[in-house]
Formats: C-alpha cells, sequence, structure tokens
C-alpha cells in the first residue's frame, strides 16, 4: 500500500502544525505502508501559486492521496474515488466575508468535500461544523484526533500551589489572551505567556503588575520542559478545532483551566479539567483561583488528566487513518 501525503510549503515562524501531525502519523504506519511526502513548490498565496500547486498534484497523485490540511483546494483535482481529505477546522469560515467567504466556501469547503472519498477531522466540534459549511453528508466524515507526540509523558515533579506558575498558550485572537490577563490581574503568580511576540500582550502583562516571561517558536522538547514548569495551563480559547497545549498539559501533569465552548470540553475530557466560560473574566478568575485553593479538586483533576491523555494514543490514531486507506 502507498499513501501520498500533499503539504502546504510551511511559512517560517508560523506553520508547521499539521506537518508534524502527519510525521508522527506515519512514524506509526506499519512497515508495509510506503509513505511519499509532496510538499507545494509554492506559498498558499495568490491564484496563480495555487494554481501551479493544484496541477501539482494531480501530477504527483498516487494510490491513495491524502490532502493533510489548510490547503483544501489541491484536492480539487485529484480522483474522488482514492483522496482523504483533511480539514482540521473551519476557523477561517468564521470572520470572512464577501468575495473571500464566497472563495474559501467553494474552493476550500463545498469543491474539495465534493471531491474527497473521506473527509477526515480532529474532533466532533469541528465535524459539525464541515457538515454544515460544506453541505456534505455527515457519515463521510470520520473524527480522527490529533495524537499526542511521546515527547509529552508522565515525569516526577514538583508544584508550587502558594504562588503557582502559570502558563498560557498562544497569539491569536481567538486565544483570548486579553481576557486572560485580565483575569490573572491580582493573582499572586508567576506567568509564562508563549506565543507570537504582541506589544499589546506585554504591555498588559507590565500594567498589570505580573511577573512574567515571554517566549516564543518553541520545539516540543522545550514546551514539554515548559509543562513540567508549570502548575496551571489556562486555555481559555474562544475558538479551537482541537487545543493541542491541553493533552500535552495533562499528558505532563499540569493543571488545565480551558473554555467550556467549541471543541475544549471534548479534547479535555469530563472532570479532567476546569472549565469555564472565556467569555467572563470573572469566570476565567474563579476557574484559576479553584486551581489554587481546593487541593482535593485539583489532585482529582490533575490525576484524571493523565488518564484522559492516554485517549491519543499515536499508535491508536495512526491505526484509524489506516482503517480508512485500507477501505480505499
Amino acid at each position: 500500500m502507498k499513501v501520498t501525503y500533499f503539504h502546504r510549503r510551511p511559512v517560517p515562524d508560523l506553520h508547521f502544525s499539521v506537518e508534524i501531525i502527519f510525521k508522527d502519523v506515519r512514524g506509526h504506519l506499519p512497515k508495509d505502508v510506503e509513505c511519499e511526502v509532496v510538499t507545494s513548490r509554492f506559498y498558499s498565496k495568490g491564484l496563480l501559486p495555487r494554481v501551479y500547486n493544484c496541477v501539482e498534484a494531480w501530477y504527483r497523485r498516487g494510490a491513495i492521496n491524502h490532502v493533510t490540511g489548510d490547503v483544501h483546494f489541491l484536492g480539487i483535482l485529484l480522483p474522488r474515488r482514492n483522496t482523504v481529505q483533511t480539514m482540521l477546522d473551519c476557523v477561517f469560515m468564521k470572520d470572512a466575508k464577501g468575495l473571500r467567504r464566497f472563495v474559501f466556501s467553494w474552493f476550500w469547503m463545498r469543491i474539495p468535500a465534493a471531491r474527497a472519498r473521506f473527509i477526515t477531522t480532529i474532533s466532533q466540534a469541528s465535524k459539525d461544523e464541515i457538515v454544515k459549511y460544506a453541505g456534505v453528508d455527515p457519515e463521510k466524515v470520520k473524527v480522527i484526533p490529533i495524537a499526542l507526540s511521546p515527547v509529552f509523558k508522565r515525569s516526577e515533579r514538583g508544584y508550587e500551589w502558594q504562588r503557582p506558575r502559570v502558563l498560557v498558550v498562544g497569539g491569536a485572537p481567538n486565544k483570548n489572551i486579553p481576557n486572560i490577563l485580565r483575569a490573572l490581574k491580582g493573582i499572586d503568580c508567576r506567568l509564562s505567556l508563549v506565543g507570537k511576540f504582541h506589544p499589546e500582550y506585554k504591555r498588559m502583562m507590565e500594567d498589570f503588575g505580573l511577573e512574567h516571561t515571554y517566549e516564543w517558536n518553541l520545539d516540543a522538547n522545550r514546551m514539554y520542559a515548559k509543562y513540567l514548569e508549570t502548575d496551571i495551563l489556562v486555555f481559555a480559547s474562544t475558538y479551537e478545532g482541537f487545543g493541542m497545549p491541553i493533552i500535552e498539559a495533562q499528558a505532563s501533569g499540569a493543571l488545565v483551566v480551558t473554555s467550556n465552548i467549541s471543541s475544549m470540553p471534548e479534547v479535555a475530557g469530563e472532570n479532567s479539567a476546569i472549565f469555564v466560560d472565556p467569555y467572563d473574566v470573572d469566570s476565567i478568575r474563579r476557574g484559576i483561583l479553584l486551581a489554587v485553593t481546593e487541593p482535593e479538586a485539583r489532585e482529582r483533576v490533575i490525576a484524571n488528566g493523565y488518564e484522559n491523555a492516554g485517549r491519543f494514543d499515536p499508535v491508536r490514531i495512526s491505526n484509524m487513518y489506516l482503517e480508512l486507506y485500507k477501505q480505499i
């Protein structure tokens, strides 16, 4: 069996998550599955480069074709009978309007979805959105979560609940950083923000008197070290297709405070995180304070988090893709 994976050309310091996800998948497939990776020659920007990338994908098509995300339009010319299309989320449809929304709707959603034998996505929340925006049969869309990298594992570690170490990850608008920082104002903690630098966030941390570090572009090993140095991950996004930091933190033993909307309850698992309303600063604050002041609750949540992270074993996830390939 041979599978050809089609990747976008990553933008340095911006893209690589999709590529890392499927590198892990390929690494856990059986040895009799031959994998070829085709990376688009041009960045996904502008009409002519995208048309070239589509033609290149058709020219490099194989026995089984898998378009791995973000460049859904690559599947437009691929044969329907043997193409898998991965749509990680529909965040690009949320704020798009006018011509931009029309282009996304047809060339990132409807036509690629119609041209695929199967569509995979990473959560039930994302599946519901794909069915809505692409107008496809729900049976065609298969939920296959993201595999947890072996880098993130249980380890002996300590906690500092008297003055907790708080980790916040991300910089995009949906990461809800301003509300999280407002919720932390006045709480005696040490904050670590990991995400692309944003001067507004830096100013807010300084104005609120939050002791902090600000880093970005960390590899998996450095992120694992950050989780081991963390007591509480606050991941109160307003939207997520999945929310990888949730399970990375759980697997590393940090307590997770996350949103009660979108895919986050599904990924975090029942009773494995403290859930808050991301639009309500007081709700986020109460969740953080609960983690600090209720030892029995936090120990239970941390223990449940370890168990929840086991659902995302890379061998199990790779086998789910393998079953689709076998059907093709």
